[in-house]
């Protein structure tokens, strides 16, 4: 059977991505390309079903269900209405993931992030330590801050903002990823980013993440650590139904909300925001 093997470089980690079906590469993958060579995680297919299925765990799609070593989730792509495939996630090896895509439902996954929406990307990236927020994520002066809140709140709005005032770079507009790397928390760009389009595969070490409310007037406090995780953990993106990386998500948490600054920010949709969290967060005033 031919398989066509695909190199990405997401959050600083080199994915390897094997497809019995040859994957269009959509404009928010190109920058995630990589060159052959080992790999920390992989992601394999093959065309087919998969081994008989044990006790169904989680019976609303997602669809899960127990298996020898780990559990077998059918995934059914956002595009569709049906599965169209199903992936192993074994718990003794958490960064290899093997799969099967049903034969008549190939023209699901025919695009890359098609395959990794189906994949449990999230469960593998916090296995290696990693939590994705769901949040805009902007550059400034080097160091990153991260806008996270309710879809509709204005986490684009206030990036838009700071691109505008400050001309400060936009990496991501829907979803960052978070992980420690080089002895300092780091925000990294993601494949996904919803409907800003905005997709680049850059880093910058966190200088703060700011949960956003609309409001009126324009104010800025900081949160204790408690309160913070209750709201980063709000946002970030991972099925709860496993519990291991579950267990790893709420520890990465507790971490960053012990050790970043983590502020509210209740704003209203002009420079007034801007200046008042710049102030703020790296003492300048207007």
């Amino acid at each position: 059977m031919e398989e066509f093997t695909y190199y990405l470089q997401i959050a600083g980690l080199r994915w390897r991505v094997v497809s019995p079906v040859e994957l269009e590469i959509e404009d928010s993958c190109v920058p995630f390309l990589a060159e052959p060579g080992p790999a920390d995680c992989t992601i394999e297919y093959t065309l087919g079903q998969p081994p008989e299925f044990g006790r169904l765990v989680q019976e609303r799609l997602p669809r899960v269900y127990e298996a020898e070593g780990g559990y077998l989730v059918e995934r059914t792509p956002l595009v569709s209405s049906k599965p169209a495939a199903c992936v192993f996630l074994s718990e003794r090896d958490p960064t290899h993931v093997r799969g099967w895509i049903y034969p008549d439902r190939t023209d699901s996954v025919r695009r890359m992030v098609q395959l990794l929406d189906v994949s449990e990307l999230e469960i593998l990236l916090a296995s290696m330590g990693i939590v994705s927020l769901h949040s805009s994520l902007v550059r400034y002066r080097d160091e990153a801050i991260l806008f996270t809140a309710p879809s509709g709140t204005g986490k684009s709005t206030q990036a838009d903002l700071w691109e505008k005032y400050e001309h400060a770079d936009i990496l991501n507009g829907d979803r960052s990823l978070i992980r420690w790397m080089d002895g300092r928390w780091t925000a990294y760009g993601a494949p996904f980013a919803g409907s800003s389009q905005i997709f680049r595969n850059e880093s910058a070490p966190i200088r703060s993440i700011v949960v956003l409310r609309q409001a009126p007037e324009n104010t800025v406090e900081s949160l204790p650590p408690a309160e913070a995780f209750r709201l980063i953990y709000s946002e970030s993106i991972l099925p709860r139904w496993n519990t291991l990386a579950h267990s790893s998500v709420i520890s990465i948490i507790s971490r960053l909300c012990a050790e970043v600054p983590i502020r509210m920010l209740r704003c209203t949709p002009d420079q007034r925001a801007v200046n008042l969290l710049k102030e703020e967060v790296w003492g300048d005033t207007p």
